[in-house]
């Protein structure tokens, strides 16, 4: 799988005409990248992994080597289910590794070919290189890898809230860090009644996956933004966050910070056995006490300091972090997880967590996911946009292209290309399924100022308008009917009635659903829908 992505291309031929701009700034360079995308990995300016996949087809393994503008399957011979994160170490010789769900973990020695690890845990999020070996944070404690990724060693470490490890780091051999929590909604069955799997990364980002569907067999998955609509009770009645040091490589396990009913914690990463940075967050809606999204910093490797919080919407969301320098750091995240005009967090601080300064070049609707530093004036990142795919983002001090990338979540698809399509939908609309009704439809974003793209399917009168919106406020648009013949008969679609004897065109859905809950709007009742 080959990839052109025209933005970045732009940027290359910026670069090429003019001089480098004194201050690095972080663009979107493909904000379609992917249906999901969790975790990236830089060796150098140009050489770097990550995963992709369009939602239909099994997620595959890609690596460029022009600084994103092209990207090419890797050969795997392991379990390659779903990649949740990738490392690689930095410098001439070239090791890379995986880490995701139902075992895809994988390692090469190469770049372009990939093995099954042995020993890694089953699921994780999180996988760091660091002072020479692989660290990967499981649900139970801290797995090490001596061989770049081949075979790994997992410790178990004393957790309150059994299995709830998240992300870890090993700034040495013998100094490992580990956080954990959860918070009051999530689960602990993750298989919905239509069949579907759910990953739940955060309260708010979830993959969701289902191994029946797809090409002969093969996975297909999405992302859901926004809190969960759970089937049963909520399995955990509060938030906790943990956090665990251990100074002999996993040995023994010593409790630095424990607390019930504000926050659970995301990533952590460390400059040195003492420079450490974690991020954490809780939601006011889900019941946290301290509702937004923190920072914590220590400089003796023992004492956490709550150094900086952000709550400006309730649902404020921190869950990438990296540590430059025994001052300088970078925390990533989102000021409301699936809003279209929610400004990003690209929290950067130079002080040791003494100030910060949002540093998101006005980029809105991305939620940061994934931090890779190459040095501390170029980086890459990935991210979750408002439409619910993944976007690949980029600190450089490159001068930006002409005309700059727009910063909007979602791109403007050809004049050529029909909207409202029968599924599954192109990059930038949201499909979605009307409840009480088996159909399905697919719908982009309202503009600004409330307006739809004017080009449904041929031979279509209904109506396109701004009528749904989902539980951030974000509103979308469907083709608005009275009867079936103003839909696309020819692909399938019938009118769905709604009220007042007006509806929604919808195709035939297939039974296998992404619950997000989306509304009508425009109308004196309700309808939900489902994406």
């Amino acid at each position: 799988m080959t990839r052109i992505i025209g933005s970045a291309v732009l940027a290359a031929a910026a670069v090429a005409s003019a001089s480098a701009s004194a201050t690095p700034e972080w663009r979107v360079i493909d904000n379609a990248f992917s249906a999901v995308t969790i975790g990236i990995a830089f060796k150098d300016d140009k050489t770097g992994w990550t995963s992709h996949t369009d939602g239909a087809s099994k997620p595959v393994i890609v690596r460029t080597q022009d600084g994103g503008s092209t990207w090419k399957e890797v050969n795997t011979s392991g379990i390659e289910i779903l990649t949740m994160g990738v490392t690689t170490m930095t410098g001439p010789l070239t090791r890379v590794a995986t880490t995701g769900l139902l075992g895809s973990s994988l390692f090469s020695l190469d770049g372009d070919h990939f093995k099954q690890s042995l020993g890694a845990p089953l699921v994780s999020q999180d996988i760091k290189f660091q002072a020479g070996q692989v660290t990967i944070a499981s649900p139970d404690g801290v797995c090490f890898s001596t061989t770049s990724g081949l075979l790994y060693d997992c410790k178990k470490v004393p957790l309150k809230n059994k299995g709830t490890g998240r992300y870890a780091a090993a700034p040495s051999k013998d100094i490992v860090f580990l956080t954990a929590g959860t918070w009051p909604s999530r689960q602990s069955n993750n298989t919905r009644r239509d069949g579907s799997q759910v990953a739940r990364l955060t309260n708010a980002v979830r993959v969701v996956y289902n191994k029946k569907n797809g090409a002969n067999g093969t996975l297909s998955s999405k992302l859901e933004l926004g809190m969960e609509q759970v089937d049963a009770p909520p399995t955990n009645g509060t938030y906790t966050a943990e956090l665990w040091k251990s100074s002999d490589g996993g040995k023994t396990w010593k409790n630095l910070i424990s607390d019930e009913g504000n926050f659970y914690f995301n990533d952590i990463s460390c400059f040195d056995e003492t420079h450490c940075v974690a991020v954490g967050e809780g939601f006011a809606r889900d019941g946290s006490t301290q509702p937004g999204a923190r920072v914590y910093v220590t400089s003796d490797g023992e004492t956490f300091n709550l150094v900086h919080q952000e709550n400006s919407t309730g649902a404020d969301s921190l869950m990438a972090a990296y540590m430059v320098s025994q001052t300088e750091h970078w925390v990533g995240g989102t000021t409301k997880s699936g809003g279209l005009t929610a400004p990003a967090l690209m929290l950067h601080s130079t002080d040791g967590g003494k100030s910060y300064k949002n540093e998101n070049n006005n980029i809105l609707g991305q939620m940061v996911t994934a931090f890779s530093f190459v040095s501390s004036s170029h980086a890459y990142a990935t991210s979750v946009n408002a439409m619910q795919s993944c976007s690949l983002l980029e600190l450089t001090d490159a001068p930006s292209p002409s005309p700059s990338p727009s910063p909007s979540p979602s791109p403007s698809p050809s004049p050529s290309t029909p909207e409202y399509e029968k599924p599954p939908c192109q990059a930038g609309e949201a499909e979605a399924s009307v409840t009480g009704t088996s159909g399905k439809l697919c719908a982009p974003p309202c503009s600004a100022s409330g307006s739809c793209p004017q080009n449904p399917p041929k031979d279509v009168t209904a109506t396109p308008a701004c009528i749904l919106k989902d539980q951030s406020g974000n509103q979308y648009c469907a083709l608005e009917c009275t009867k079936t013949s103003e839909c696309d008969q020819a692909g399938g679609s019938t009118c769905s009635i709604l009220q007042g004897g007006k509806g929604v065109c919808t195709y035939a859905a297939s039974g296998e659903g992404f619950q997000t809950i989306l509304t009508r709007v425009q109308s004196e009742k309700a309808e939900e829908l489902v994406v």
